[in-house]
């Protein structure tokens, strides 16, 4: 990645940075940050991972995702330097993830950029977009995930997360694990850096109240005092955890204001929040007067699970049952993530997304079993697996869909009517094209978009 950002003229540098790890909340917590630079009229790029529908949604420019034109010119005006850095054949292939990285910081460069937001994609230390010299770094909630990667225990992750830290620059910090803790304040005081608790410096004065704006949507209203301003808000995102999110965005906002000498009204950061888009983060699809309602989450550790369970406490406590609409993914411990459903006393139904990293639906199911999790139903694919779920669901009842976000992913698609983007591999298979990043050749990965018969 070194080598392939030298070749560009090291477009990571061009753009004072945000950068943003974590095992849960890191995404919201991005586009949060994103649309309030946004709001206060800061030409803003923001990269993401993975993304739901189309590739295009990983690179965004003041909150909209580049056209599929603009993304196809990206990688012709990548490729040369691509191919010479994996000729070279020392610093081996260039995978779809760093394409991907090179490219936003390409863009974010080409359009003037007054600001990027990078999500770190895996862990932090190791990961592709770690080469970037930020203004502020954050870390949110940091649990167990990616454990075959990261490591098997908190500790293990949380100095992966860590990884970001650079000599001097302010890390914010959300509410964390106890045994996260000291491996932070440790990695920053190694490196010089103020370890900044949001919620030591941003108190909840009121709310949140559940309430309707003026657009009919439900949102969380609520009062925030800051170090330097109180902020009346109302954040379309439901679930206690996204306070938590909103917390951390605005400590990182109010460290970035100071570093950088923008403005960031009350007023601004107030507008920036309440037009925050993030799908997929138990959202309602359905409206509130349907006799059923379809929830869509990406939950997929136990953490993210657990913090699902009190979303749905909180907006609909008076339901009737919840069939859960339930998928498992390698990497992820599917076990303890579906476990967190129990006190929901959920009817389960197990499936399988047509992601190639995918586990059965039977395996899924059976492990279920052997965790004393009962499961009524075993379908092929989600879309059987949401047809079953609206046979099983009474008027009142909720279903909701989750293990991974290609689970809301391909529900979304079904309910919304979305045109996935599915392309043929190289073995005549077919693969979805919101492929997590793995490392691989990048010319032989259809989720790139940029094999030879795409070019």
């Amino acid at each position: 990645m070194e080598v392939l950002l030298a070749r560009l003229g090291n477009p990571e540098l061009a753009t004072p940075t945000i950068h943003v790890a974590g095992s849960k909340g890191k995404g919201s917590s991005a586009a949060l940050i994103a649309s309030v630079l946004k709001a206060a009229g800061l030409r803003t790029g923001l990269f993401t991972s993975p993304h739901l529908h189309r590739i295009t949604e990983r690179i965004r420019v003041d909150m909209d995702e580049i056209t599929p034109d603009r993304f196809t010119e990206l990688i012709e005006e990548l490729w040369q330097d691509v191919e010479a850095v994996e000729e070279r054949g020392d610093v081996g292939k260039v995978s779809v993830f760093e394409m991907l990285t090179a490219m936003a910081f390409y863009e974010f460069r080409s359009v003037n950029a007054d600001v990027q937001v990078i999500e770190v994609g895996l862990g932090g230390r190791l990961d592709a977009t770690n080469l970037v010299s930020p203004d502020v770094t954050v870390i949110t909630p940091i649990s167990l995930d990616h454990t075959a990667v990261l490591g098997d225990t908190v500790p293990k992750i949380a100095f992966e997360k860590a990884g970001i830290i650079k000599p001097g620059v302010p890390v914010v910090v959300s509410n964390q694990a106890p045994a996260a803790r000291p491996v932070i304040e440790a990695a920053a005081d190694e490196r010089g850096a103020q370890v900044i608790y949001g919620h030591e410096r941003i108190t909840l004065v009121n709310g949140p109240e559940q309430v309707t704006s003026k657009n009919g949507s439900r949102v969380q209203r609520l009062t925030l005092q800051g170090a330097k301003n109180r902020y009346e808000l109302e954040l379309p995102l439901p679930g206690p955890h996204q306070i938590d999110n909103l917390i951390t965005a605005i400590t990182a906002l109010e460290v970035f204001e100071t570093k950088n000498g923008v403005s960031l009204s009350p007023e601004v950061v107030s507008r920036g929040v309440a037009r925050v888009r993030w799908p997929a983060r138990a959202e309602v699809l359905t409206a509130p007067d349907q006799l059923v309602q379809v929830i869509v989450d990406g939950a997929h550790n136990s953490a993210s699970a657990a913090a699902l369970v009190s979303t749905l406490e909180s907006l609909f406590p008076s339901t009737g049952q919840t069939v859960l609409v339930y998928a498992g993914s390698g990497g992820h411990d599917f076990t303890a993530t579906a476990r967190e459903f129990s006190r929901l006393s959920p009817t389960v139904i197990v499936t399988r997304t047509r992601h190639p990293k995918a586990v059965s639906a039977e395996t899924v199911a059976e492990a279920l079993q052997r965790d004393n999790v009962p499961v009524a139903a075993v379908t092929s694919d989600v879309d059987s697996a949401l047809r079953e779920a609206r046979t099983l669901a009474n008027p009142g009842d909720v279903i909701v869909a989750t293990g991974s976000l290609f689970v809301a992913a391909e529900v979304r698609e079904t309910l919304l009517s979305i045109t996935p983007e599915i392309y043929p591999d190289m073995r005549g298979e077919l693969m979805p094209s919101y492929e997590t990043p793995t490392p691989g050749t990048l010319s032989h990965d259809p989720s790139s978009g940029a094999t030879p018969e795409a070019r």
